[in-house]
């Protein structure tokens, strides 16, 4: 359903933000460095050759109430996406070039007790794909993007775009096709490979804080902007690496666009809050975990048999983002 397909969009968008594994290379390796006395520089480091493997999970618990309807519907679902970054000689000028590719995907949405969506590309027998959403997580798998980062670590350039839009949409219907058309934007890639807007301008020590903004595309429907204090909490041993702890609380709100005629469903209004930790280690120059909670209310206006009514969704959104391996 459509109202279906929009929430999917809200959550991934909602939980992409943060992208950012031998078995596991270099994380099999004691931290060699010790815990400055003083103030650290955390800074994303990119040495050329570098494999890195990220995987995302996410689980969503939802609750959609109608006005025609007696009782809420509950709607539950996980979803996550595995992929790997190389990095690639530095362009000329400086900076820092790095190709993504899409290494696995799955998903599983349950509604009123009964599974409507099982899909992993993990699976040989995976064979759900007559839904519209399986069937472009099938596609993603094997897609790649390239990115260009100045000597900052900003996003200034992605390639691929278009080539993997028009794989995932090749084939769909038409609302479909819109709605990751929209969503895939330059954008949306380039939050993808956004850590470092997460984190200091400048060297910080335990007990400092720092404000992160964060405006969010989701395409037809609007945007998000992200409002977070991050808070530096010590030094802490995640796994064998000695790492930065990072907490982070805030909140979440919509800026909707117009109404399309084009687009059935629209976001009227988005409000929420948000926590999470995350662990940086500052000899890799990466970060090795994140963990957020979020909980979000939507207000959404759909169009049915000619008359609009508005759906609020209430969603508890847990989502981790680990690194895999680096080598």
């Amino acid at each position: 359903m459509n109202k279906n397909r929009t929430l999917i969009a809200c959550a991934l968008a909602l939980s992409v933000s943060w992208l950012g594994c031998n078995k596991s290379g270099k994380l099999d390796e004691t931290s060699a460095s010790t815990p400055p006395a003083g103030p650290v520089e955390l800074k994303l480091k990119w040495p050329v050759g570098e494999h890195i493997l990220q995987q995302m999970d996410m689980k969503t618990a939802m609750e959609m109430s109608l006005p025609t309807q007696a009782k809420p519907m509950k709607q539950d679902m996980t979803m996550g996406q595995e992929y790997s970054l190389i990095v690639l000689p530095a362009p000329p000028g400086g900076g820092h070039e790095v190709e993504m590719e899409f290494m696995g995907a799955h998903m599983k949405m349950e509604a009123g007790g009964k599974t409507m969506m099982d899909y992993d590309s993990a699976k040989t027998d995976a064979a759900d794909v007559s839904n519209p959403t399986a069937a472009v997580l099938k596609k993603i798998v094997g897609a790649k993007i390239r990115y260009t980062m100045d000597v900052n670590n900003n996003v200034v350039r992605v390639e691929g775009i278009n080539d993997l839009v028009n794989r995932l949409t090749s084939g769909t219907d038409a609302t479909t096709s819109s709605m990751f058309k929209s969503m895939f934007s330059e954008e949306y890639f380039k939050q993808m490979m956004s850590q470092n807007q997460c984190l200091p301008t400048k060297p910080v020590q335990k007990g400092d804080t720092w404000p992160v903004q964060i405006k969010f595309p989701m395409g037809s429907v609007g945007s998000i902007d992200i409002n977070y204090t991050y808070t530096f909490q010590g030094w802490e041993m995640h796994g064998k690496q000695n790492c930065v702890r990072m907490n982070f609380q805030g909140t979440l709100k919509s800026k909707p666009k117009a109404k399309s005629n084009a687009f059935p469903v629209s976001l009227s209004s988005l409000d929420g809050d948000s926590t999470g930790t995350s662990w940086f280690d500052p000899e890799l120059g990466i970060i090795v975990d994140t963990t957020i909670n979020q909980n979000v209310t939507m207000v959404m206006s759909m169009v049915m048999k000619g008359a609009t009514q508005n759906m609020t969704n209430h969603m508890n959104q847990d989502t981790t983002i680990k690194l895999v391996s680096i080598k």
